[in-house]
């Protein structure tokens, strides 16, 4: 898991720096105020506690990081912030946790790492936390985050596999992601562009564009051959199609990839990339796909919508000209889909501080300390959703040069839900898939690549 982790989130720190230095911060804007104003929870039970929160370098994590001296105040709790590159901190978090080393007591995680992670009792479950009225603060209002975000961290775990539709919670959202279709409004007015809303219109429109102007890429996706490239375009196009990468069949997980459903949504995807993707796009990651975007040498592009707000902030290269819409979906699909990948804050099972620890998760997830990275300008997706309805949030988020941001954004979220099967050893079979992905632009047979996909991952289930 680490090294596959890694090579997901590989280079954030560059992207992370680049988004601070030319985002619009705001800090102030919104007052740093106590989570609950009504005196119910004794914030200073844990008071001379120092606790480590270790977190991969993001906007996010600064989010919090930025707020910290208050939280300090409000406890008596000292946190020490330990955060890493994405390599290193992927790599780290594992021998951590796997080692049961109570150096760390909060830590960031994405919801398929934490598949891996909770069968061996490495993350401590939150339920009993999240119910005890003298740890947790009537104010905090759990059901205030996306119920699909909600629903993706709470699991049970079942014979070492993970058993998704109930169970204990996981982790609280801290920040998340939904999938769009982002787009340079400047490049598709002025070639008389309409937004596409299947694979066969933007391929017709690829072809429109190229036609017109050669040296511009019509759509920037991941294509390398590692999951990454699945979880954004790919798996949201393709849940509108009816493909599953997983269903259970007879009582037993079957995989869907072989299915009628998942060839007709292979040929229009593959025919999609032949005709828009660049000529790079096997070893396109999320970082080229934003320089495209964000340089205007790429027209339009299939991935986490915050990247599209980073780059539209005032005094950017392509502030303002950048818009929103939901992703694409199947022809012959009323509905569009949208997956999402998101960042959690979960507790060490070996801490030994876990009182103060949950204390800190609290806080960093409340309503106050969300909006207040939001308006910000860093942690653009708060999980809340009071932070959407907030006046200082939607004043900022709805400035010109972000166009239709807010709008789509609640749009897409109505539909916006996990699209993978939870498992331990998600990464194996949806790599394969990437593999396979490649090998069908490359010119292999469609229906032929699938087949031998879906009996690869049979033989190792």
């Amino acid at each position: 898991m680490p090294r596959k982790l890694a090579a997901l989130r590989d280079h954030s720190a560059n992207f992370a720096r680049n988004a601070l230095i030319c985002s619009t911060l705001l800090v102030g804007a919104v007052g740093t105020l106590s989570p609950t104003k009504a005196d119910d929870l004794n914030w200073r039970q844990f008071e001379g506690t120092s606790i480590v929160w270790a977190y991969d370098i993001h906007p996010y994590a600064d989010a919090v990081a930025a707020q910290l001296p208050e939280f300090e105040k409000l406890t008596g709790i000292k946190v020490t912030p330990e955060l890493y590159p994405d390599d290193a901190y992927w790599n780290k978090l594992t021998i951590q946790l796997s080692t049961k080393s109570p150096s760390w007591d909060v830590v960031g995680t994405g919801i398929q790492p934490a598949w891996d992670l909770a069968p061996g009792q490495l993350l401590e479950p939150l339920d009993r936390y999240l119910n005890d009225p003298k740890l947790t603060a009537s104010s905090y209002d759990y059901k205030d985050f996306f119920p699909a975000l909600r629903n993706a961290l709470t699991w049970k775990v079942k014979e070492g596999q993970i058993e998704p539709g109930g169970g204990q919670v996981w982790g609280i959202p801290h920040g998340f992601e939904n999938i769009q279709l982002f787009y340079r409004k400047d490049i598709l007015d002025k070639y008389g562009i309409k937004v596409p809303t299947t694979p066969p219109e933007m391929s017709a429109s690829c072809e429109k564009l190229k036609a017109s102007n050669p040296a511009i890429t019509p759509l920037g996706v991941r294509g390398v051959r590692f999951w990454s490239s699945i979880h954004t375009a790919a798996i949201s196009i393709a849940k509108s199609y009816g493909v599953h990468d997983f269903i259970l069949k007879d009582g037993k997980l079957e995989t869907g990839l072989d299915s009628p459903e998942s060839i007709a949504f292979h040929k229009d995807y593959v025919d999609m990339i032949k005709k828009c993707a660049a000529p790079s796009f096997a070893n396109d990651n999320w970082y080229q796909v934003v320089d495209g975007i964000s340089s205007g040498r790429t027209a339009m592009a299939i991935d986490s919508n915050m990247f599209g707000f980073w780059n539209n902030v005032a005094g950017k290269p392509a502030s303002g000209k950048i818009a929103f819409a939901p992703p694409l979906h199947a022809p012959n699909s009323k509905n569009f889909e949208s997956n999402i990948w998101i960042w959690s804050l979960a507790m060490n099972a070996a801490s030994q501080k876990k009182g103060a620890a949950w204390l800190f998760i609290q806080w960093a997830t409340s309503k106050q300390v969300e909006l207040n990275g939001a308006v910000a300008g860093k942690l653009v997706n708060s999980p809340r959703a009071s932070t959407w309805s907030d006046k200082a949030w939607l004043e900022y988020a709805a400035k010109p040069e972000f166009n239709n941001f807010v709008d789509t954004f609640k749009s897409v979220q109505d539909r916006a839900a996990l699209a993978f099967t939870p498992r331990v050893g998600f990464a194996e079979a949806m790599n394969a898939w990437a593999v396979a992905m490649q090998k069908m632009v490359n010119g292999a047979d469609v229906k032929t690549t699938l087949t031998d996909l879906a009996s690869g991952i049979r033989s190792s289930m």
